[in-house]
């Protein structure tokens, strides 16, 4: 039997209930936002695309957004997010774009980076290839009545799989909405990305810092996430993460030690505030996939593959997840994802003691029809 089998562009998108694991600092009084200095000054005077290194991480001395222009990014293969980390002064008086795509007709937005993609519109004049296929992401819409926007932070009309928490720990970006039935039928919106900005001395925004997600005519992705670290800052910019099209809203946290800090500034999306004065912890769990359908995958590869099941092969296949960093017994999803099918999800639970920490199930495919396969923890 052969397999087709190639890394998806999709954030390693675990751990979301791993919080308890690491013990987090509330306040510091000289706070280091983690920066080495090595990219030296972001500075934009121009609309600007970057992209991103392959653990998403920027080692910046300071960092400016000129007003008039917009700083983008191209996600890297493992679709981490943006993480923007700076010794010195951050001063945003244009943009930072890390937004979902809208459809484009048939096909579904992109995600930003860290977030995840819009499900396919329909493709062919007989099921199931009419069929419009899921979204990606655990708030992903279905394509049925009420569930086709995506989730987040909140629920999306009947569509109820909220996920994340207010620390934004780890930090994930916003899921992608269904697509719709049709030849050809309409693509789903992507979820907005997901972006950190630290500073060891202060964050100011004039401008906006935008992780919206994609619109589409029967469902948008759900809002990204925003996340802002410094010890005091101010601006009377804006800050968005929320959704589009009945997407749900994404999250926005400010951490700062000034209480009267960041208060002008305008927050969409689900939004808190406090004291919790770190970046990036030294280690953060993940998890990845092993094997599928025998064929190994390798240990630096996304949290998530795509797949075609050649026609005429044996439906049921085994699935191997390994997770690193976890104690206990740890629950999970995985979900297989058709193009044109329902999604299917199988709960697991990962042994994070075991030698190798690993579980496997048997999983159905549908033959000849690509697949992407996501993973997470409940």
């Amino acid at each position: 039997m052969s397999t087709l089998v190639r890394p998806s562009r999709l954030a390693a998108a675990v751990a979301l209930a791993a919080l308890g694991i690491f013990a987090l600092p509330c306040l510091a009084a000289d706070f280091d936002a983690g920066s080495n200095g090595s990219y030296g000054p972001l500075t934009i005077t121009a609309n600007t695309t970057l992209d991103l290194p392959p653990d998403g991480v920027f080692h910046c001395t300071t960092i400016t957004v000129n007003q008039g222009a917009t700083l983008r990014f191209n996600k890297n293969p493992l679709n981490t997010p943006v993480v923007l980390l700076a010794q010195g002064d951050v001063t945003i008086n244009g943009a930072i774009d890390v937004s979902g795509a809208n459809n484009a007709g048939a096909i579904g937005g992109v995600g930003g980076p860290g977030g995840f993609d819009g499900g396919h519109g329909g493709f062919g004049p007989s099921a199931p290839a009419s069929r419009g296929g899921d979204g990606y992401g655990p708030g992903r819409g279905l394509n049925a009545n009420n569930q086709r926007a995506a989730a987040y932070a909140q629920a999306a009309a009947s569509n109820a799989r909220t996920y994340g928490n207010v620390l934004i720990f780890p930090l994930i970006g916003g899921s992608g909405a269904a697509g719709f039935d049709g030849n050809p039928g309409y693509g789903g919106g992507g979820g907005g990305g997901a972006i950190l900005i630290a500073s060891n001395t202060r964050i100011t925004v004039n401008g906006t810092i935008n992780a919206q997600g994609g619109s589409a005519p029967y469902g948008g992705g759900s809002g990204g996430a925003i996340r802002l670290v410094a010890p005091t800052g101010g601006g009377g910019g804006n800050l968005r993460a929320d959704g589009n099209s009945s997407g749900a809203n994404g999250r926005v946290r400010i951490d700062c030690t000034e209480p009267l800090a960041f208060r002008n500034l305008t927050l969409q999306g689900s939004v808190t505030r406090g004291t919790r004065m770190f970046a990036l912890p030294a280690a953060q769990p993940r998890l990845h996939f092993v094997s599928v359908a025998g064929q190994a995958i390798p240990v630096s590869a996304a949290a998530g593959v795509s797949f075609e099941l050649p026609a005429g092969s044996y439906p049921k296949q085994s699935v191997v997840l390994r997770g690193e960093g976890f104690t206990g017994q740890i629950p999970l999803q995985l979900v297989v994802i058709p193009e044109h099918s329902a999604s299917t999800v199988y709960d697991l639970t990962l042994n994070a003691n075991a030698n190798p920490p690993e579980v496997s199930t048997s999983i159905t495919l549908p033959e000849g029809e690509p697949v992407r396969l996501e993973a997470w923890t409940r």
